[in-house]
């Protein structure tokens, strides 16, 4: 039986697509053995390895508020982060406990950025609820997660597409989730706060084209109808959406490899 490995990546509020992705997998009887992720990916990929159901993720995510994860740390632009973060992990800690990722019912990793070394970090083992803290850590939002001597934040750092870290953790067929390869029009940059996300997005996006092709099959996720930090409930339904229609495109492609 070939392993089947489920690589997401991050891409903030565009991440709430991933939940349409494993929609249509599991409706298709496709079964994942491992799970990696970054940032939103990592949140999604997380809970499934744990074993929270598509349903019962939807529910929970979809359900974000900005008062549910939102402490503001007053002194944001002095210290390390504008967000404290322990909403975040409370709320995470409610739905999978002090699991551990060794424990989950999926394989399952996913990637933090060291800032004190510059290294990758690749969560393995470990606490489940401080690995996608510390992979969702955007730099200068939430407060970095420090453990040992590291200084933890935002995977899309170093890897927002661990396709070859899920090869080399035995995957014999890897399908990548891309969500956040998205360009704005000139007409759509009008403000600064749209040049640094779209810079941002550049970032990614052109690391995810250079392992896209690792692996087996690529699902690429187009939104344009949804925002890139707006986490409100309309945009996450729409995000899924988009999920479900891009899987299902891509279906008799896959379906097909993994007949092969």
């Amino acid at each position: 039986m070939k392993k089947i490995a489920l690589v997401l990546s991050g891409g903030s509020a565009y991440g709430f697509a991933h939940i349409g992705v494993l929609k249509v997998l599991e409706k298709n009887n496709i079964k994942v053995d491992l799970v990696a992720g970054t940032s939103m990916g990592a949140i999604v990929g997380g809970l499934y390895a744990a074993g929270i159901t598509i349903d019962k993720m939807e529910e929970i995510l979809v359900g974000f508020s900005r008062n549910k994860i939102v402490d503001i740390n007053i002194f944001g632009l002095t210290d390390d982060g504008f967000l404290f973060g322990k909403k975040v992990s409370n709320l995470l800690k409610k739905i999978v406990g002090d699991k551990q990722i060794e424990d989950c019912e999926k394989q399952f990793f996913c990637i933090a950025s060291d800032l004190a070394s510059g290294e990758k970090v690749v969560f393995t083992k470990g606490s489940l609820v401080n690995a996608i803290r510390a992979s969702m850590s955007v730099p200068g939002v939430f407060k970095p997660v420090k453990i040992d001597n590291m200084v933890l934040v935002d995977g899309c750092a170093c890897d927002n597409f661990p396709i070859l870290d899920a090869r080399e953790m035995g995957a014999d067929f890897v399908i990548g989730v891309d969500v956040c390869t998205h360009y704005k029009k000139q007409n759509q940059l009008k403000s600064a706060f749209d040049i640094i996300v779209s810079a941002s997005n550049l970032t990614m996006s052109n690391w995810i084209k250079s392992q896209k092709d690792k692996g087996d099959v690529y699902i690429k996720i187009d939104q344009p109808k949804v925002s890139f930090l707006k986490f409100s409930y309309n945009d996450a339904i729409e995000s899924i959406k988009y999920g479900e229609k891009a899987a299902k495109k891509i279906l008799p492609e896959l379906l097909a490899k993994l007949k092969d």
